[in-house]
């Protein structure tokens, strides 16, 4: 059987589903699991370790708090630590660091002034994406969906006749 002769499969519409499906379903499992809050309250490591994610090492250059093993983010892990068992949330810690090492020490920038572009800038760049992806479908989309000219028409029914007289004709 050549590959001209192999037969279709029964449901390519229904087998594209499923993938679709199957992938939506497993993006979803993931961010399901990856957006567990960590906890706001209590000393345990869960929140010792996001507490830590969220702080820049100032003696390391692209590493968290939690990642280093510099004499400094040990001492902040430390001091992490000892105000968790003072009852402290999360944002009062945070701001302790803010506080006395500047706005630079925290690893997700301000949502306000300038910082809000990093928050904003991205948004906006993919609905800028998405509306020029559906502009050229559409642009391309009025263009292939135009009703055959009558000559298109006659040429490809000599064609198709043409082609089913050389498939009669003996060998």
């Amino acid at each position: 059987m050549t590959v001209a002769e192999a037969p279709a499969p029964k449901h390519p519409v229904r087998q594209k589903w499923w993938w679709w499906l199957l992938m939506v379903a497993v993006v979803v499992g993931v961010i399901a699991v990856a957006a567990r809050p960590a906890p706001q309250t209590g000393a345990s490591d869960q929140r010792r370790f996001a507490l830590s994610a969220q702080l820049k090492c100032l003696q390391c250059v692209g590493e968290s708090v939690g990642a280093s093993q510099a004499p400094l983010a040990v001492k902040f892990r430390q001091e992490i630590d000892r105000q968790m068992r003072q009852g402290k949330t999360n944002d009062e810690i945070l701001n302790y660091f803010a506080q006395r090492y500047g706005r630079q020490v925290l690893e997700t920038p301000p949502a306000t002034g300038w910082g809000s572009l990093v928050w904003i800038a991205p948004v906006l760049a993919t609905a800028a994406a998405v509306m020029m992806l559906t502009m050229t479908f559409r642009r391309r989309r009025g263009k292939n969906g135009a009703a055959p000219s009558s000559e298109d028409v006659a040429l490809v029914t000599a064609a198709l006749a043409d082609r089913r007289d050389a498939g009669a004709a003996p060998k």
